[in-house]
């Protein structure tokens, strides 16, 4: 569209604190392009959206034509790609490494550095290879060696489906592949142990790149001797296996291990170092991802044995991690003493002054090219939090009921006589999780919506859960939108009348590309599926009860309602995306 047709400038950015931490994010994003209702006006303007497969499909909206589109999913799919794109490696990387080749200058985040043949890779995680890849495209003159740990399995699935994520048959940067079944195995040992190798033997005049994302723990695990390897995995099932939290068991990690809570950075010193970091952790705890390598940490081994206790595995724990345990909290209390001089406090500020520990990627980015590329379509978007939380059911089941309580906002004015079935959906979404306080700004955002004659786009982000019951196959987020077309099934059974009124879509996507084992990003769902569903006579609860999520949408239109991206080489948890199209026509008249 061109950019020279502006309908209005408005801009928003308050943020509401949830009891437990969670942020809402409301924002409008600045200039707001031409929207559908203003095509016919303005006659002819191009417009682009992403196909299946990622290319760009080009149409035209002509002169005369309806001013309100009846498929939503085209457009759902093209903000969630937009999404991921804000967080792909080069994006992410070419935003904080800028090199300038004519000086050898390196700026970090207004720190530089000299570049002399003097640059050293070290990386764990699921995303590492495409943060590997360009971290070489823009410094690799320079790159004396490396070392990064990935998934087992994940280059071939590179290859097949994003080959520009591999490093070059010429890297200089050592592959390990290892973390078979998400545990630790010698593979993952073997590259811990090169890591510390490779860093240990820097000197001052070094620069030291550090790359992190999800998965990291498990990619690069190193105990403190005497605790063995196998010893380190049984503490690790026993945790989980028992309720611990990602938190608990990491904090148990940076207790036992060499590299983590710090330990590579110590082991780097006094190499310089710049740690760029792919958060998928609710609020970017720099600490968790790969359990804080390059993150100082305070020594916690009383924490890790009231973790035990209160799990009650205390006796099941291997007797040297116990012993470990034992010894570093008589230990803590001596170090403590000695850290109240000026002399180690100057040295350890000097060692921790030396990092850059840099988010470059997570869920808020991806949340704000949401919430511009929904502008740009006409829309008006809305950040609603990216700290979203809770099982796949209880998640979608809130979704739906609110996409009709928007609807009905739409069709209404909220400061209208007291309608009582608004005021019982409100007090639904309340008890599902949804405060006053969000629901006050959601009336207003479909105010604003309504006078400028928009369709409102909600985006959430955040990690969502599955609980594992049935024996079918599919993932958290097609889970979610399985829920949610359930209760859109069940909200609105006057189907003409819901159908008339207005249209909603969802889509929920995680961000690397595979829900659960899938090889698909997630699904979307609108009433074109709930009638698809029912003339094939399919049950979808049934489905949804035996975790067969895929299984159902692999059966609905060919798959047509699945998104996929193949492999995206970023994984910063889930995207929401909901859109709830303006009302044709109105019971309503709005004063």
């Amino acid at each position: 569209m061109s950019s020279a047709v502006r309908i209005g400038r408005r801009m928003t950015n308050q943020f509401l604190q949830h009891s437990c931490s969670s942020t809402i994010r409301l924002q409008s994003c600045c200039q707001l392009p031409l929207s559908r209702h203003l095509w016919k006006t303005f006659g002819r303007h191009n417009v682009s959206l992403s196909s299946n497969s990622g290319q760009e499909i080009g149409f035209s909206a002509l002169e005369g034509a309806d001013p309100l589109v009846t498929d939503l999913k085209p457009d759902a799919q093209d903000i969630y790609r937009t999404a991921i794109r804000s967080v792909y490696p080069k994006s992410m990387i070419g935003n904080v490494l800028h090199y300038n080749p004519a000086t050898s200058i390196l700026k970090v985040q207004g720190k530089t550095y000299k570049l002399n043949k003097n640059v050293f890779v070290v990386g764990m995680g699921k995303a590492v290879s495409g943060m590997a890849r360009i971290v070489e495209d823009i410094l690799g003159n320079h790159i004396v060696t490396g070392v990064i740990s990935i998934p087992h399995g994940i280059q071939e699935q590179i290859q097949e489906e994003n080959a520009k994520l591999l490093l070059k048959s010429s890297s200089k940067i050592q592959i390990y592949e290892g973390g078979i079944g998400t545990e630790v195995d010698e593979t993952c040992y073997n590259a811990a142990n090169a890591i510390r190798n490779l860093v240990s033997k820097l000197t001052e005049k070094d620069l030291l790149i550090v790359l992190c994302s999800g998965g990291g723990s498990v990619l690069c695990p190193l105990p403190i001797p005497p605790i063995t390897l196998s010893e380190l995995r049984d503490v690790t099932r026993l945790l989980d296996r028992n309720g611990a939290s990602i938190t608990e068991i990491n904090t148990v990690r940076k207790n036992i291990e060499v590299l983590k809570g710090g330990g590579l950075a110590m082991e780097a010193k006094p190499a310089k170092i710049v740690s760029l970091i792919l958060s998928s952790f609710i609020g970017d705890p720099i600490d968790l991802v790969a359990s804080g390598p390059t993150c100082p940490a305070q020594p916690a081994p009383r924490h890790c044995m009231e973790i035990m206790n209160r799990l009650g595995i205390i006796d099941q724990v291997p007797e040297s991690i116990r012993k470990h345990l034992e010894r570093e909290a008589v230990k803590c209390s001596q170090q403590m003493k000695e850290m109240n001089s000026t002399q180690a406090k100057a040295e350890l500020d000097h060692i921790w002054n030396s990092i850059q520990n840099i988010v470059v990627g997570n869920n808020s980015i991806a949340c704000e090219a949401a919430a511009a590329r929904a502008s740009e379509l006409g829309y008006y978007p809305l950040v609603l939090t990216t700290k979203l939380v809770g099982q796949s059911k209880k998640i979608g089941t809130v979704l739906a009921k609110l996409a009709k309580f928007i609807m009905m906002c739409y069709d209404r004015k909220t400061s209208m006589s007291p309608n009582m079935e608004l005021t019982m959906l409100e007090m639904a979404l309340v008890s599902g999780g949804i405060r006053k306080e969000w629901i006050n700004f959601i009336c207003d955002a479909v105010d604003s919506a309504h006078n400028l004659n928009q369709d409102l786009c909600i985006i959430c982000g955040g990690d969502l859960a599955c609980e594992v019951k049935g024996s079918g196959v599919g993932g958290k987020n097609m889970e979610t939108a399985l829920a949610a077309a359930i209760h859109m099934q069940d909200l609105f059974r006057d189907k003409e009348a819901f159908a008339a009124e207005t249209r909603m879509c969802f889509l929920c996507c995680d961000s690397d590309g595979h829900d659960g084992i899938t090889t698909m990003a997630g699904a979307m769902v609108d009433q074109s599926f709930l009638s698809k569903v029912e003339s094939q006579q399919l049950d979808m609860e049934e489905y949804l009860e035996n975790n067969d999520s895929f299984g159902l949408f692999s059966q609905v239109d060919g798959g047509q309602y699945m998104v996929k991206t193949n492999v995206t080489g970023t994984n910063i948890m889930d995207l929401v995306i909901m859109l709830v199209q303006r009302p044709v026509t109105r019971k309503y008249a709005w004063n």
